[in-house]
């Protein structure tokens, strides 16, 4: 039991035994008649309450616990991983998931090869490969059945770094100041997301780069995963240092938890950028082109109603 717990009991059991102490002198002082009665009748009642408020008091110290030290181990993980170079990044060993099956909460930071759109007002448009690593957090399946689960999944940290021949270098970051909570699993992706996900497939297929096992992709139930993420875009030759107006939303159909491969994500929706609260572009479309965990943290169950709450 960690300190927070240990602290939550032993209030819980103090105010126990006041309760106690307090039933065992009123039932000597008032021993005969109604009076007596009545008096057990209070302390038995303040027994009750204070066993209701102490289990309150141990059971949300030990949830608030949990959660610290998914705080904790989530902020250790981000650390390492922002004092990793591309050439560190590059050398760490990849984590196969298990295809069609079930994770148990942690948090997980992937190795990325992705492509954004951008438009910036008055100065024109490019398509940007971006590389780095993306980390994610995963909580408890709803069930525990490949094909009936839903999980909710989060951003937690990013850092992707290219270059363009319209904008010069080009970095991408969380904003974490605006978390949002996806799914993956049994839900549904919207049409236009459907169709660009088919299209992303069949290019990784017809790809001579192509994963034989991504290429030739099992007969089974995919999930679909629906990740919203706020972003900061840097991009300094310009003087530009943007967030995303809303959430750009990410659509995958998978086979692990993460998607890892070939395995497309896709954005469907333009969102405008902001720099200094005005609107000065546009992220028109993104696509994850490959991935790999290369990252893996156990966390408590709790976790990502822990992070959303904040």
């Amino acid at each position: 039991m960690d300190a927070a717990s240990k602290d939550s009991l032993i209030r819980w059991t103090r105010g126990f035994r006041r309760v106690e102490y307090g039933l065992i002198a009123g039932s000597t002082t008032q021993s005969q008649g109604d009076q007596s009665v009545r008096t057990n009748r209070w302390m038995l009642a303040g027994l009750a309450i204070a066993l209701v408020t102490g289990a309150v008091f141990f059971f949300a110290g030990t949830v608030s616990a949990a959660g610290n030290s998914d705080d904790l181990t989530i902020a250790a993980v981000v650390n390492q991983m922002n004092a990793t170079n591309q050439v560190q990044l590059a050398a760490m060993e990849a984590i196969p998931p298990k295809p069609y099956t079930l994770p148990q909460p942690g948090v997980d930071v992937m190795r990325v090869q992705l492509e954004e759109s951008y438009t910036i007002d008055g100065i024109g448009e490019d398509t940007v490969a971006l590389t780095g690593w993306i980390a994610v957090t995963h909580g408890q399946p709803t069930t525990g059945n490949w094909n009936t689960a839903v999980t909710d999944t989060q951003f937690v940290a990013m850092n992707l770094e290219g270059n363009s021949k319209v904008f010069g270098p080009v970095r991408v970051t969380l904003d974490s100041t605006r978390p949002a909570v996806g799914k993956v699993g049994r839900i549904t992706a919207p049409e236009k997301a459907h169709y660009a996900l088919t299209a992303a497939k069949a290019d990784a297929t017809n790809s001579a780069s192509a994963d034989q096992a991504d290429s030739a992709q099992d007969i089974e139930v995919l999930a679909v995963c629906r990740a919203p993420v706020a972003v900061n875009v840097s991009m300094p030759q310009l003087g530009l240092e943007m967030t995303t107006k809303d959430h750009a939303v990410w659509y995958s159909e998978v086979s692990t938890i993460p998607p890892v491969g070939h395995q497309a994500s896709v954005t469907v929706d333009p969102i405008r950028m902001l720099s200094n609260g005005r609107e000065v572009g546009t992220l028109t479309s993104g696509i994850v082109k490959f991935r790999e965990v290369v990252r893996h943290e156990p966390l408590s169950p709790k976790t990502l109603g822990v992070i959303a709450a904040k």
